[in-house]
């Protein structure tokens, strides 16, 4: 039992370190039909006083969470490109205690999902991050309109953005 708990230690360590380096999204079950996704980077671009100084924030008003914004590069690409998304978000609680938070991101075409990732953080502490992920286009993607929708979610609420990029 305790060998068994040692190689499952070893298999989530490896994870961490391996895992955050890109997967593919792939629902037809087809090789080279699936959505990559890399491993994001998130950065804190200002701490909690100078977040709640630009927000006006008041404790008594309660846990903020909000999806400040999303960009995406570029809008208009071929079958195959890389995409760089970036997205914005402020976190602010009465207590300035850390949270976990998730990220979550997902294409849409025709209605149908393309592909999802979520980056979970267990321990944010208050302010405002910028997080950039890239992601890879099927080199067999079909021309058209698609929807990017991002979310952002603690235990104390969610925001969410949609945006659309194009695909020659």
């Amino acid at each position: 039992m305790a060998q068994q708990r040692q190689w499952w230690l070893i298999f989530l360590i490896l994870l961490m370190v391996l895992g955050g380096s890109g997967w593919t999204f792939n629902p037809s079950g087809e090789p080279g039909k699936g959505i990559t996704w890399n491993r994001f980077q998130t950065q804190q671009t200002e701490e909690r006083e100078a977040t709640i100084a630009s927000h006006n924030y008041c404790p008594t008003g309660g846990c903020v969470i909000r999806l400040e914004e999303v960009k995406l590069q570029p809008v208009e690409v071929p079958p195959g490109a890389t995409l760089t998304l970036t997205t914005k978000y402020t976190i602010l609680t009465p207590e300035n205690l850390p949270i976990p938070i998730t990220i979550s991101r997902e294409v849409v075409f025709h209605g149908k999902s393309l592909g999802r990732v979520k980056a979970m953080n267990s321990n944010n502490n208050n302010g405002t991050y910028v997080q950039d992920l890239n992601f890879i286009l099927p080199p067999d993607a079909t021309p058209g309109v698609y929807t990017l929708i991002t979310r952002v979610s603690t235990g104390y609420g969610m925001d969410q953005k949609n945006l659309e990029f194009f695909v020659k």
